[in-house]
């Protein structure tokens, strides 16, 4: 079982020189957890990473995520900052940084928790799938 407390210290543990939020959500936007400067933006912040993820995903090679030639990041600069979105089994990884962060630091920060995660948040999808059926 997770606990979305813990999800969310370990996210708190990257939003630290120059990084504004960690979020964990479902492909549809909605936050399992998260850990940021400003609570009221992560919401936004979300629905929007969600809905391009989707997108792109979608104009992808078959949609397969994580496949070769499919989906496996995506790097928006906008005007508040950058934007990291990855997905970690069912479920998507954002990061937003202010403009003083490398986007290579930024990557492997979203690497290292999705490495960290990547076991826990298989097991909770399978079991999803399991209940389903």
């Amino acid at each position: 079982m997770l606990k979305p407390k813990v999800i969310s210290q370990v996210l708190q543990q990257t939003t630290h020189h120059g990084v504004k939020a960690s979020l964990l959500m479902n492909n549809e936007g909605s936050l399992l957890a998260f850990a940021a400067d400003q609570a009221r933006t992560t919401k936004t912040y979300a629905a929007i990473a969600a809905s391009i993820w989707g997108t792109y995903k979608q104009e992808c090679v078959g949609g397969d995520v994580g496949a070769k030639g499919g989906l496996q990041f995506l790097i928006m600069d906008c005007e508040d900052g950058i934007v990291y979105v990855t997905s970690i089994s069912s479920m998507l990884l954002c990061m937003v940084s202010d403009h003083t962060v490398e986007l290579g630091i930024l990557r492997a920060k979203a690497e290292a928790i999705s490495n960290h995660l990547q076991g826990p948040l298989d097991t909770v999808a399978y079991q999803a799938d399991y209940v389903q059926y």
